[in-house]
């Protein structure tokens, strides 16, 4: 007779059976408060091993339009602040997630826009007011066309595309972006390289007023390179680029401590 094979517990079962375990001890030592403040920050770092799901709940509370104030309870404290270089009164404000970088654009702490930048390729948040998921498309993939496009090649190496959502998207504009400091989704062994090659060469182009290049290579680099970076809100194309980290801010800043 065949013997039943044993069943492997589900991970999240064994987190969560630990979990309860350090609860009881811990609750019999000191006040519930400060055991369900830990424990739920302990829960969270493990669940974040395996899925995304506690990061794509963490960013669901941020909105275009939301109270700074309320998106800080979840995020603590910006890591970096940046005036803009584009609009009075406008501040950049950098949270740290060893999975991606929040940045929110805000006005007297309304969020007027705000950016996730993903620096792991298994990293796949879902985009607003869309079915598409960062890193399951290539620019090609989402629109055969673009309102406007940003590109750099020097203190910092980036494509963004702008797109009007419309009235299902509260007439907001979504950027998409490949920055050089991101994950790099790309399917190739030279991950990364591919993508930098293409942003360079329509960069030259454009550099020697080239219009046929400049023509032949976005049409290559929107087939070949996958965003890494989405943007959302209520801000032009050239206040999104400038919401973007040079690599010089990003290595000081983030590199190290992420």
């Amino acid at each position: 007779m065949d013997q039943p094979v044993a069943q492997k517990t589900p991970i999240y079962k064994r987190i969560q059976a630990i979990t309860v375990l350090i609860a009881s001890v811990m609750i019999s030592f000191g006040s519930w408060g400060d055991t369900k403040e830990l424990l739920i920050e302990i829960y969270d770092s493990s669940i974040s091993h395996f899925t995304n799901n506690v990061e794509f709940s963490h960013l669901e509370n941020v909105k275009v339009g939301g109270n700074l104030d309320f998106i800080e309870q979840t995020f603590g404290i910006a890591k970096v602040i940046k005036p803009s270089k584009t609009v009075k009164d406008l501040e950049y404000r950098y949270y740290t997630d060893r999975k991606y970088l929040l940045a929110v654009a805000t006005q007297k702490s309304r969020i007027v826009a705000y950016q996730v930048v993903s620096l792991r390729r298994s990293f796949d948040p879902s985009l607003p007011f869309s079915d598409f998921q960062l890193g399951s498309f290539f620019y090609s993939d989402y629109s055969n066309g673009f309102d406007d496009f940003r590109l750099d090649n020097a203190n910092i190496t980036y494509y963004m595309e702008a797109h009007s959502l419309g009235r299902a998207g509260l007439f907001l504009n979504q950027y998409f972006a490949y920055a050089g400091y991101g994950a790099d989704y790309s399917e190739l062994a030279d991950a990364g390289v591919a993508s930098k090659k293409a942003i360079a060469a329509l960069d030259q182009a454009i550099l020697e007023s080239n219009e046929k290049q400049i023509k032949t290579r976005l049409q290559a680099l929107r087939r070949e390179v996958r965003p890494n970076v989405f943007v959302v809100g209520d801000i032009d194309a050239s206040t999104a680029a400038d919401m973007l980290l040079t690599r010089y801010e990003y290595a000081v800043y983030f590199k190290d401590q992420l």
